[in-house]
């Protein structure tokens, strides 16, 4: 991935609390799909602190924790908010942002569209 993030991106990167090294990885098609799930994440809890985000198994995987970790209903809903996006990114492009489902391409799973798993096959 590109190191120079989109300002939004950047601004939710700048959330990794301290101790987490800066560990984003996934692609660029899923930036609309980060920004808005920081957005709900805000609302619920303004100074919540991101531990990483990346894709494992074709999907994006968001860590993070509210402010108020003592708080049981707003950590419940703070972690369906995360595992709703997380779900969604299965149908979005990592590289696009297109409609895409979850292909396995040398024994690696991604979630693309046609014109990008195409892409990536006669890449291989």
């Amino acid at each position: 991935m590109d190191e120079r993030l989109p300002p939004p991106v950047q601004a939710i990167a700048d959330r990794i609390a301290d101790g987490w090294g800066e560990i984003i990885e996934a692609g660029p098609g899923w930036f609309d799909l980060i920004t808005r799930l920081d957005a709900q994440l805000a609302h619920l809890s303004p100074g919540y602190a991101v531990e990483q985000w990346k894709t494992k198994y074709g999907t994006l995987r968001y860590y993070a924790r509210p402010e108020d970790i003592d708080d049981i209903d707003s950590q419940m809903t703070f972690n369906e908010i995360i595992h709703n996006a997380e779900d969604e990114s299965t149908n979005i492009c990592e590289e696009c942002g297109a409609p895409g489902q979850q292909v396995t391409l040398r024994g690696w799973i991604w979630t693309l569209c046609d014109t990008h798993s195409q892409l990536r096959r006669q890449s291989a």
